[in-house]
């Protein structure tokens, strides 16, 4: 750990004094912080792949079963909703709460060449997937050439 010394306000330049603490400080946070995971506020956390045969949104909904999340489509736009809820023991303090409870939703924008009322949604092991097919006629085909 790197030591600081403060010197005598009254001898001369505080600023590089300074300059010292705050590098110190800065050495200090990155250790602390370095190599822990960064956690997302969003929920639920997603990802979103785009195929030729459509599109598939994976999410993560620990501890929730499929009729309590809710999936609708309008226009471009899919919502999941949904509420978590935590049952904790009637007679038990509370030691530590790090999983969050509540309400919440999630609108993603989805790409205008899909057919959403072919859509698939499977939750199992708190993922949920959808899988939202292309539209007929935005499928990539193919053109078989011909000799002439």
């Amino acid at each position: 750990m790197a030591q600081l010394w403060l010197s005598d306000p009254w001898s001369g330049d505080p600023l590089p004094t300074f300059d010292q603490l705050r590098r110190g400080l800065d050495d200090v946070f990155e250790r602390v912080t370095s190599g822990a995971p960064r956690r997302s506020r969003v929920f639920p956390p997603v990802n979103i792949y785009d195929s030729p045969e459509g599109f598939v949104l994976t999410a993560e909904l620990p501890g929730l079963s499929a009729d309590q999340v809710e999936i609708s489509v309008e226009g471009n736009r899919m919502t999941l909703s949904g509420e978590r809820r935590i049952e904790h023991p009637a007679n038990a303090g509370k030691h530590r709460v790090e999983r969050p409870t509540g309400s919440f939703r999630r609108v993603i924008d989805l790409p205008r060449n899909l057919d959403p009322e072919k859509a698939e949604a499977v939750c199992r092991h708190g993922i949920l997937m959808i899988r939202i097919p292309r539209a007929e006629d935005q499928k990539p085909r193919r053109i078989s050439v011909k000799a002439s």
